[in-house]
């Protein structure tokens, strides 16, 4: 469902899309003047999401970083690209200055359906590449067993793929001192494991 736009306004501005954001139901993101509706969930994702988010205030909270689900803005270009990504986690002091949004995750997770993959690797990932303090980017199929990590070489632009596709592996990600079992992140999630392929559908 998309946010109803005025005939006479074909783009917002920065301040019509805060302004829209503090009054509405719904959450949007923001790109170069368009607005566009985040959808509704499915049961999977949530726990998909709340498996990640639970790890991740595990050993990031007692340490004074700031984990989000689901619900806080990521500034990709300033007063020109807003998101609300899944999970997302930050330990830098300035993003505890500030309410509005937040600019300097170290890692950030999606969680999708496969048909929204290609565009959150391709397009939003073109983007995240370029926020400084990023050092990962983690996409996870809600529809079969499958984690893309985007990784960060030293503090380059290079970036390294990994695919994880069984429930026994484990990621490593050596930059935040942090390990993810990929069993916890599906945790409570019933795969058919005859036909994966068709799983929630």
């Amino acid at each position: 469902m998309s946010y109803p736009i005025p005939k006479k306004i074909t783009k917002y501005t920065f301040a019509q899309y805060m302004q829209m954001e503090e009054t509405s139901t719904e959450r949007h993101d923001f790109y170069y003047g368009e607005v566009f509706a985040m959808a509704g969930a499915r049961v999977p994702h949530h726990q998909i999401c709340q498996n990640i988010n639970a790890s991740l205030l595990q050993a990031f909270k007692p340490k004074g970083c700031f984990v989000s689900l689901e619900g806080v803005r990521l500034e990709l270009v300033s007063e020109n690209f807003y998101v609300y990504p899944d999970v997302f986690l930050t330990c830098d002091d300035k993003d505890k200055k500030n309410d509005l949004y937040k600019k300097h995750p170290s890692i950030i997770f999606e969680v999708l359906p496969e048909f929204t993959m290609a565009y959150d690797a391709q397009v939003k990932l073109t983007y995240h590449k370029k926020i400084e303090s990023l050092n990962y980017y983690v996409l996870v199929s809600q529809e079969e067993i499958k984690v893309q990590v985007y990784s960060r070489i030293d503090n380059s632009q290079i970036w390294q793929y990994q695919t994880y596709e069984t429930m026994e592996e484990i990621i490593d990600f050596d930059r935040l001192g942090f390990a993810l079992p990929v069993e916890t992140i599906y945790d409570g999630i019933g795969f058919d494991e005859e036909n994966l392929e068709t799983a929630f559908l």
